[in-house]
Order: C-alpha cells, then sequence, then structure tokens
C-alpha cells in the first residue's frame, strides 16, 4: 500500500490576502463594534478624544465578504488607473527599444568606471529616502522600480535591488522623516506643536535608519554578487535579461532612442516639480518676490495620482512619435503593458477587501480605544513603545499616513500629557509605528503593486525584507529612549 504523500499549498500573495480576510472577518464576530464622533477640521473628518460609545454590532456575512473586493475596486481605481498607464506607457517606451540601449549605455559606463557602480545603491536610497521625508514620495515610486530593475540587472545586481531602491528608499525616508507634509506635518498640526520642529533629531534618527538600509542592500548584493543562485528573483531575473537582451551588444543607441530618453528624463523632472509645485512656488516668491501662484493661476496644492498619471500618459504619446512609432506599434505595444498589469490590479482589490470588511465590522476605533487605555497605565518611555505599535496595528488597516493621524492624534496627543512625554515624542512614535510595516503589509496597494513589477510572491518578499524591519523596529524603540530624558 502507498503512502499518500502529501504537498504544502503554495502560498502566493491572493492566496495570503483570502486567509487575512477570512481572519478579519471572523473578528468582526468577535470584537465589540464601536466607534468615535469626528468632526470636521481643515477639510478632514477627525476624530473626538473621549467620545467612544459602543454601537450596533455589524458582523460581516458571506455577501458582505464577497461584494468587498468589488467596493474596493471602486476606492483603488485611481490607483489601479494610474497602475495601468504606467504599464501601457512604459511598454510603449520598450517599443522604441529606448530602455534597453539606455540601459546597455548606463552599464557601459559602470564597467569603465567601477567605483561609481559602488555609489549606485547607496546614491540611489540616498536620493529615494530625501524624497520621502521631505514631501512623502510613495506612489512615485512605482513609475522608478520597472526602470531601476533592468539597470539593476545591467549591474550584475538582481529585480529585489531593484524594487528596493525606489521603494525602500522612499519607505525608510517616510517612517524617518523629517518634512514629510502627510505624516510630521499633519500630526503636528493636531497635536498643536510648532511645525516641522524638532528638525535637528528628526534629521539624526532619518540620517542612521536610512544607514542601516544602505548596510542591509549592500551586503544582500555582495552575496548574490559572488552567488547569483541565492537571489530573491534569480528564475525571473533569468527570463528578464533574455527578454531585454542584454546579451546581445551588437546594439547601438539610435539618435531617436537618445531622444525618447530625453523625453522620458525631463518627464521625470516635471512630475517632480509638479509635486513640489507649492514648495517651489514658496521658495521662488521668497527669493524673487514673484508670487507664481497668484501670476499663473496655479492651486495652491502639489500634484497627485492623476496628475502624474496624465503627465506620464503624454510622455507616452511624445515617446512613440520621438521613437518612430505608427498608430498600431503604439496601441498593440499600450495593451500588452496594460495587459501585464491586470493581475496587480486584482489583487489591489482583494487587499482592499480586508481594509472595508474591518471598517463596515466597525471594529477599528474599537481597537485604537483599547490600546490608548492601556498605553495610559505604562511608564513614559514604555508608553511611548506601546504608542508605537498601537500604530502598527491601525497601519494594517489603514495605510495611509494622513488618515492614521486625523484617527489616531486627537486620541494620543492629550494621552501623551498625561503620560508624562511630550506630544513631539508622540509625533515621533506615530510617524515610526505607522510606516515601517507598510513595506510588507498586503493592504498597503503600493506594496503590492512594487512586488508586482518584479513578480516577487508576498510571502519571499516578507521573509527577505523582515530582517530589517526587526532592526528597524528596535532601533525605533531606541530612538524613542532619548526624547525622553531630553524632554524634546
Amino acid at each position: 500500500m502507498k503512502l499518500l504523500k502529501f504537498k504544502l499549498p503554495q502560498f502566493n500573495t491572493l492566496s495570503i490576502i483570502f486567509a487575512i480576510i477570512l481572519l478579519v472577518t471572523a473578528m468582526t464576530w468577535i470584537v465589540p463594534s464601536g466607534s468615535y464622533d469626528r468632526v470636521l477640521t481643515d477639510g478632514r473628518e477627525v476624530v473626538v478624544a473621549g467620545t467612544y460609545h459602543a454601537v450596533e454590532a455589524n458582523p460581516q456575512g458571506v455577501f458582505d465578504v464577497l461584494k468587498a473586493p468589488i467596493t474596493g475596486f471602486e476606492n483603488t481605481a485611481l490607483v489601479i488607473a494610474f497602475l495601468l498607464i504606467i504599464g501601457g506607457v512604459l511598454a510603449v517606451v520598450e517599443k522604441t527599444g529606448a530602455i534597453t540601449a539606455g540601459i546597455k549605455e548606463a552599464s557601459n559606463f559602470f564597467g569603465k568606471k567601477p567605483q561609481f557602480k559602488f555609489l549606485f545603491i547607496p546614491m540611489g536610497i540616498i536620493i529615494f529616502s530625501l524624497c520621502g521625508a521631505t514631501f512623502g514620495m510613495c506612489e512615485e515610486t512605482l513609475i522608478f522600480i520597472p526602470i531601476l530593475i533592468p539597470l539593476a540587472l545591467s549591474l550584475g545586481y538582481d529585480s529585489a535591488i531593484g524594487t528596493a531602491i525606489p521603494f525602500v528608499g522612499a519607505g525608510v525616508g517616510f517612517a524617518a522623516a523629517f518634512t514629510n507634509p502627510f505624516t510630521v506635518g499633519i500630526a503636528q498640526g493636531i497635536a498643536q506643536v510648532p511645525l516641522y520642529s524638532g528638525l535637528g533629531y528628526r534629521l539624526i534618527v532619518w540620517a542612521v535608519c536610512t544607514a542601516v538600509v544602505i548596510t542591509f542592500l549592500m551586503l544582500y548584493a555582495r552575496k548574490i554578487t559572488k552567488d547569483p543562485t541565492k537571489s530573491l528573483t534569480y528564475e525571473y531575473d533569468q527570463a528578464k535579461r533574455k527578454e531585454l537582451g542584454m546579451n546581445n551588444d551588437s546594439q547601438k543607441i539610435t539618435t531617436r532612442q537618445k531622444l525618447v530618453l530625453i523625453a522620458f528624463g525631463l518627464g521625470m523632472i516635471t512630475l517632480v516639480c509638479g509635486v513640489l509645485k507649492p514648495q517651489l512656488c514658496d521658495f521662488i516668491k521668497g527669493f524673487t518676490g514673484l508670487d507664481l501662484m497668484t501670476l499663473l493661476h496655479l492651486e495652491n496644492s502639489g500634484w497627485y495620482i492623476t496628475e502624474i498619471a496624465a503627465l506620464f500618459l503624454g510622455v507616452g504619446f511624445l515617446a512613440a512619435i520621438l521613437g518612430g512609432l505608427n498608430m498600431s506599434q503604439f496601441t498593440d505595444s499600450f495593451f500588452d503593458g496594460v495587459r501585464g498589469m491586470a493581475s496587480i490590479a486584482i489583487t489591489l482589490c482583494f487587499a482592499q477587501a480586508i481594509v472595508l470588511i474591518a471598517q463596515n465590522g466597525q471594529i477599528l476605533d474599537t481597537l485604537l480605544n483599547f490600546m490608548s487605555k492601556g498605553i495610559s497605565k505604562l511608564h513614559p518611555i514604555c508608553a511611548s513603545w506601546a504608542a508605537m505599535i498601537l500604530q502598527t496595528v491601525i497601519d494594517f488597516f489603514i495605510p495611509s499616513g494622513s488618515s492614521k493621524a486625523v484617527l489616531t492624534m486627537p486620541i494620543l496627543a492629550p494621552l501623551a500629557d498625561l503620560i508624562g512625554i511630550t506630544r513631539q515624542t508622540m509625533v515621533l512614535s506615530f510617524q515610526l509605528g505607522g510606516s515601517w510595516l507598510n513595506m510588507i503589509f498586503p493592504t498597503d496597494p503600493v506594496t503590492i503593486a512594487a512586488i508586482g513589477f518584479a513578480n516577487i510572491a508576498f510571502a519571499k518578499w516578507l521573509k527577505w525584507l523582515a530582517p530589517l524591519l526587526i532592526v528597524m523596529y528596535l532601533l525605533s524603540f531606541a530612538a524613542l529612549v532619548p526624547p525622553y530624558f531630553m524632554n524634546w
């Protein structure tokens, strides 16, 4: 008689999300439902401290769960449209051959000057970390990942490095930010501390955290350089190199391809200027006295997904013209790129379902109320740690930094006065606890999209990044100790 052989299931990203959906659904049957009152302040719904009350239970049933991904599509439609356009435009640019030719030129440059290759990872991390720390770069990283993956491959690295430089780089800056308006700005405003105060200590935290991320990636890069089979994306990278024709050295970059790359580069510069529009206009006004906002009738806000997607679509049209593509070549390649994004888009819908089930089950405010009460009984340093952990729990359900700020800071800011820590320290607890694990939480659409570009299974990404995030979390605990003794 033959023994039955059991094979463990392969846990891809979507299957893990399904499991989390079932778990959160079960929580809506167990965790009591409750809610805080909310008021409209500066265009945002802000929680009112001390108003928590029980509400009628709303456990989620089978049909509620089945509807959640559909509603999730509605909530993430803008992000999905953004991803589809990115996929389509990049496919058009690839069709011109400009990306492959440009990567080969860059590879030749680094080959002739190997000292610059050493700077590829640290300089890349520093640049994207600064973007995350200053203006809160997040979704914008998705544009750079498909570009940096082939560049990393050409230098002997892998797709994980190409993904991590923009995504983890911006992530560490976002977590340890010093002027990020979506976290530090909003949280300090709610906590009623001077805007962007405490800059000196935040700069130290940012520098240390960024250095740790650089060290982690450099050690990983050295390991896969010695033995490529240890790469997180070894099989995928083999096929990717073949697809990009990296072994074909006969092809030279053409004038048309140079023009496409110039247009693409100018588009990226325009993107940064658009995102930083208010800051740039204020700088120009302070330096020259010229009020561009009034002169050009500009809105007093930076670009977001809609504007960035529109810019990228324009870059796609321009690349097709400069690259000499006819209408059929343009449309065929564009739709090929769109189809390549379909699986990521569907995964985003199901990931959003987790958040919707928790919100409809009205268990988030209950968790916030329960944990905030527990914090009040702890030593001040331990309380700042507990506040950081609370932010991580909330972060799983609400990845948005600004949304977490308006939900948690109205409760935690006055609580800081009672437990013996400064409101400035509570803001630091908020930004550190509410950002690190975004890089591995499947409820964050940017995370799902980022690893989707490199075809990295969620379980593999989690296993690879977990050691770094454990170190960053412990480092964050340490960073909350000096403020207590400094009365920061």
